[in-house]
């Protein structure tokens, strides 16, 4: 089957959500940068024989090669695939029984920048609108894929595509091109739109309607329609290649990272993944690989992924954590230091892990540049939680979580984004701020999510599409902080599903200010309960729920939110507030201070084991106590009465 190169990139092909179960058991691998021979055989020696490969034609942003072995991309049609055969010849020298997960790098070499007049990693939407990159990247994925099928095929357990800004399919430069233009033109044609025949500019981006952060449909739409093409390039891209990955690799599982929702730098519609949904809906593709949040990762908090989650257990598709945090006894070149203490790094790690382990994500100890998991006691631990992983491989009990976070990238469409916002003379994102002097695009899901993670309660994130497939019984609140669009078909989604049953809904900033044709404060109060602009944090009953409402998101704080949502009936697993993970089959807890920590169930167990020290901590229980370590990570099996 042939597919038209971008412009055009095919068209994605939408398949029911309703997928039950997953296609493979959980996956532990061991990754990194450099060769790292001898490390690889000690990982197989502690049962993790799975390595992952990234064949690699570029370098990082600080001027490293990603891969430690010559290019195998040599020019249009030019391929040398020694170096593929030195690099997994020496890692299976080093570790005979070795098992492969293939990291593709499709970022554009030095001499393919020089011909299309992009460079893929800065610019990846501009690349991918240039027919000379999508023909020369075409082939040479296909043709590296079938010769490591036919030479190596029978260790490769999956594919990744990586591409764009630090190979996560992000784009780094917002400026325009004549490619770009040129796609603009045809996507909107194709939808009946007529806009001017360039696409608009980041000072025209920069502003808002409403309050200077959110765009007018009534005239603003243009604006919008760009987010949504900018985001949609990406996600062709992807689809594209995933389809050649999946035909040329015998139908492996595919995946790529890519899908951030949850990000650090709050500037969704530049990054360029909203598109995520249509990606993770193909059947060309199989999971989401991302490293854990970068604002949850120091002791006491929570980690947690920059995906939604949800959405890929809707398709019955995977996610893949890349544990990839400084240990201790390395300094971080970047500046970010999280572990201190080599007590640091094992609780750290663990709960990391066991984010991983509760979620039913594949992951792989991410040794970066080496020397990571050197500790005698990392390594003890690293064999423990494998073994952890084996016996749990195949469950899919889902998230015990009585809080759900909805991300929502149809509202993300509307509102500017930061990086572009007009600067006012002593050079402040000015377009981004509200009046008040907040950017209230910072009140998104990543940042409730940490603080909920601070609570210690069960939560879980899924998209405002989901909301119609999945069982919200469960649900004592919702987080709708994110959804500033409220379409009336979005309306009725939630007056049908979720609005209702005495649920509190927990809104900021601006809900429902938009209904996708114009922008009017006056909507807000259908959905607040209250004004736009009420100050402080208000609780209103509502038809058969309540709402929570707060227009500067920064008064819920995790104090504000433990009362909201007690208020709501949600349990608490600790009366401290500590991270908690927990499905129908595991519970995690994380916490920075130790001590004896009392532990709440929702209902009676008949018993309740400590899997890192392999010991019975109570049995026929609703409520237990146990001693923490300072810090400390305990991953319990919880067996409930059935």
């Amino acid at each position: 089957m042939k597919r038209r190169l971008m412009f055009g990139i095919m068209a994605a092909c939408a398949v029911s959500a309703s997928v039950a179960g997953y296609k493979y058991p959980q996956r532990m691998a061991y990754r990194s940068f450099l060769p790292e021979l001898e490390e690889t055989a000690r990982f197989a020696d502690m049962g993790i024989p799975l390595r992952t490969v990234f064949i690699a034609n570029t370098v990082c942003s600080d001027g490293r090669p990603y891969c430690q072995y010559p290019p195998v991309w040599k020019g249009c049609g030019k391929y040398d695939f020694a170096p593929v055969d030195a690099q997994l010849g020496d890692i299976i020298k080093a570790s005979p029984k070795a098992e492969f997960q293939i990291f593709l790098d499709l970022n554009t070499p030095i001499w393919l920048t020089r011909k299309v007049h992009h460079d893929s990693y800065n610019e990846i939407t501009h690349a991918l609108c240039s027919p000379i990159y999508m023909k020369e990247a075409s082939d040479y994925l296909e043709k590296l894929v079938r010769y490591i099928e036919t030479n190596y095929g029978d260790r490769v357990k999956s594919y990744t595509m990586l591409c764009g800004y630090t190979s996560e399919w992000f784009e780094r430069n917002l400026r325009q091109s004549h490619v770009k233009n040129l796609a603009w033109r045809k996507w909107c044609a194709e939808r009946g739109l007529k806009y001017d025949l360039s696409a608009p500019t980041e000072s025209y981006l920069a502003t808002g309607a409403f309050e200077g952060t959110v765009y007018d449909p009534a005239t603003e739409q243009e604006k919008i329609d760009f987010w949504k093409f900018h985001n949609w390039i990406i996600s062709e891209g992807v689809l594209h290649f995933a389809h050649i990955v999946k035909r040329a690799g015998g139908g492996k599982p595919v995946g790529a990272d890519y899908g951030y929702y949850m990000i650090i730098d709050k500037d969704p519609c530049g990054v360029g993944n909203l598109d995520y949904e249509r990606v993770i809906a193909s059947p060309d593709f199989d999971y989401i690989t991302s490293p854990g949040t970068y604002t949850g990762r120091s002791i006491g908090g929570g980690t947690g992924s920059m995906l939604v989650a949800g959405t890929c257990r809707r398709y019955g598709k995977r996610f893949f954590f890349s544990i990839d945090q400084w240990p201790h006894s390395l300094k971080n070149p970047y500046g970010r230091a999280y572990f201190h203490t080599l007590g640091d790094t094992l609780a750290g790690n663990t709960r990391n892990a066991a984010f991983v382990l509760v979620y039913h994500a594949d992951f792989h100890w991410f040794d970066m540049w080496g020397g990571f998991y050197k500790d005698p006691e990392m390594r003890e631990r690293i064999v423990k939680l494998a073994k952890i992983q084996k016996r749990f491989a195949n469950d899919d009990s889902p998230p015990y979580a009585d809080v759900l976070i909805v991300a929502d990238p149809d509202s993300a469409y509307g509102r500017i984004d930061p990086r572009m916002a007009a600067n006012d003379e002593l050079g402040r994102n000015k377009g981004a701020h509200c009046p008040e002097g907040f950017v209230p695009a910072y009140g998104c899901g990543e940042e409730f999510r940490n603080r909920i993670n601070h609570i210690g309660v069960g939560y879980d994130v899924v998209s405002f599409n989901d909301l119609p497939h999945i069982d919200l019984k469960p649900f004592k609140a919702i987080i709708l902080s994110d959804v500033w669009t409220i379409s009336p078909e979005k309306a009725k989604v939630l007056r049908e599903h979720v609005l209702k049953d005495g649920r509190t809904a927990i809104w900021a900033y601006a809900p429902g200010v938009s209904d996708g044709k114009s922008v009017d404060a006056k909507r807000i109060r259908t959905w607040a309960g209250v004004d736009f602009k009420t100050p402080g944090v208000t609780t209103t009953a509502m038809d058969g729920w309540k709402a929570v409402y707060a227009y500067d998101y920064r008064l819920l704080t995790p104090g504000k939110f433990k009362e909201v949502l007690k208020a709501a009936g949600c349990h608490f697993w600790t009366d401290e507030p500590v991270p908690v993970m927990v499905n129908g089959r595991l519970l995690a807890i994380h916490v920075k201070d130790g001590g004896r920590k009392a532990v709440h169930l929702p209902r009676r167990c008949t018993k309740v084991m400590d899997l890192i020290a392999d010991r019975v901590v109570a049995t026929d229980c609703t409520d237990f106590e146990d001693d923490f370590a300072t810090p400390d990570t305990k991953i319990y099996e919880t067996v409930y009465e059935k």
